[in-house]
């Protein structure tokens, strides 16, 4: 009995030996008053929320399919973006304006995500807000929400380390820090984010259906080119290069160049967009007040325009009224702007198939001729006979071939360069009919009349005149050979196509 005794209360030591040892170990350390405060939840102000990781959020995150309109101001001025009615955002006031998409999702995450770590105080003083940049025209956006919630968040100066920048929501008297990313959107100019777009519209393959095209210095017409007719281009079928034809400085077919520049400037692309609007502010700054250039063009039934600059560190400054934009353009693209008449029009003054010619009238100091052609054939081996005031009538083999000759001779006219005289002497030169040493006018089936003139003005050189109007010189040897194959003509003699004169 004694011995039974002895176990339980041994057993009843060692319970209270491990109770005792569990109290002070677990029990007394949670119940323990060490004077110290407890810890309780964060307060939020109106409209505040705090995120998983603890840190805070300015006001709920407004995602994209809720946003109604963003508008920023900053130094660069003020812009906006709003959902018009195909629920897409566009630039207001510049609604057909292609912008970058990337840019505008940043632009959507940095206004509607407003995450801060940190409140750096609340009621601030006046001198506080002066202190971390809340006054002197301040940068802010306003979000605006389908439901019709406006945000307004104010922008501070940047915190000294460089990661953020100091930030209010209006109505709330706390200053947060946001991240520095809002400086890529928020705080940059607009133009930032536009695709610096010169043209648009038009297909690559397509390019040839630009017309209209005209080029000027300053308000001085210096190009223009149209496309052909469809009379006009089965008039030049077998000679013409390309499908248009020069209308200033006068008549002439434009070189291969001139489709290189119309493809060039098919949905051109600049470097950057410089300036949002053709306001006469942005023109001056940019030297568009009196644009040096001015470009205009068809194409179906739109219109195009640009203005340009001169070269300035390499770079052309485009204005696009497409776009109501200015461009910054590498010189190399646009150089056809500074090229000479010379590069734009095709050495060959004279391309006109003979097949749809009607006459050709010969005027020379000693003689003046007229032929009149008739096609009785149009197959691809076609008859001629040709009858003349002079020559009489022209229809044998041999002398066809030799009018063929003479008609040759008019498509050796070649363009050697431009005249080096001023307007007033081309005036009184074409006024001397002493000075012409020959003209010879094409009448086409369909109506079309074209004058060439040839008026020496030193011992080598002739301006070249088409319809009255001159600006390139001719060896004077061009006029001299039509002159005489046309006198061979007449007088029925044989004409040797290497024969100078």
């Amino acid at each position: 009995m004694l011995k039974k005794q002895k176990i339980i209360i041994i057993v009843f030591v060692a319970l209270f030996v491990v109770l005792t040892i569990l109290y002070f170990a677990v029990i007394a350390p949670l119940t323990k008053d060490d004077g110290e405060e407890t810890t309780e939840p964060v307060e939020t102000d109106v409209g505040e929320s705090r995120t998983p990781q603890n840190y805070w959020l300015i006001f709920p995150q407004v995602e994209r399919e809720d946003i109604k309109s963003i508008e920023v101001h900053n130094k660069y001025g003020t812009y906006k973006f709003y959902r018009n009615k195909e629920d897409k955002f566009v630039i207001e006031g510049f609604e057909n304006l292609a912008y970058d998409q990337e840019q505008f999702s940043q632009l959507v995450v940095s206004t509607g995500f407003t995450i801060s770590q940190v409140k750096v105080t609340e009621n601030p003083t006046e001198e506080q807000l002066k202190e971390y940049g809340f006054y002197d025209d301040p940068a802010y956006y306003i979000l605006t929400t389908k439901s019709g919630t406006v945000h307004k968040v104010i922008i501070g100066y940047k915190i000294i380390a460089g990661g953020g920048y100091y930030a209010m929501y209006e109505g709330r008297k706390t200053i947060y820090v946001l991240e520095k990313s809002l400086e890529k959107v928020v705080l940059a100019p607009v133009v930032d984010m536009v695709a610096p777009l010169v043209t648009a519209g038009i297909k690559s393959n397509e390019y040839f259906n630009i017309d209209n095209f005209k080029i000027y210095h300053h308000d001085k017409l210096f190009f223009a080119a149209q496309n052909l007719t469809s009379e006009e281009l089965k008039e030049r079928e077998t000679t013409a290069l390309v499908a248009s034809k020069v209308t200033h400085p006068g008549d002439y077919t434009p070189s291969n160049i001139y489709d290189e520049v119309r493809l060039g400037l098919v949905n051109y692309v600049g470097d950057a967009v410089v300036a949002l609007g053709l306001t006469e502010e942005n023109l001056k700054e940019y030297g568009l007040s009196d644009p040096p250039y001015t470009i205009t063009y068809n194409y179906k039934d739109d219109s195009y325009k640009l203005i340009a600059s001169e070269p300035v560190d390499g770079y052309y400054y485009v204005g696009t009224y497409l776009f109501n934009t200015i461009v910054k353009v590498p010189e190399e693209d646009f150089k056809f702007l500074s090229w000479s008449l010379l590069k734009w029009i095709d050495n060959s003054a004279f391309q006109r198939s003979i097949t749809f010619v009607a006459s050709i009238k010969v005027e020379t100091p000693q003689f003046t001729e007229t032929f009149r052609l008739t096609h009785l054939d149009k197959s691809s081996n076609p008859n001629l006979i040709v009858k003349g005031d002079l020559c009489g009538v022209i229809d044998g083999s041999d002398e066809v071939y030799n009018f063929r000759q003479f008609y040759k001779s008019l498509l050796t006219v070649q363009i050697e360069g431009e005249a080096p005289l001023t307007d007033e002497e081309k005036a009184e030169l074409i006024a001397n009919d002493k000075r012409c040493i020959l003209k010879f006018t094409v009448t086409t089936l369909g109506g079309n009349v074209t004058e060439y003139g040839f008026y020496r003005y030193s011992t080598r050189r002739c301006l070249l005149t088409v319809n009255g109007v001159g600006q390139f010189y001719v060896v004077i040897d061009v006029p001299r050979k039509i002159a005489g194959s046309a006198q061979k003509v007449i007088k029925g003699e044989t004409i040797d196509p290497q024969e100078k004169y």
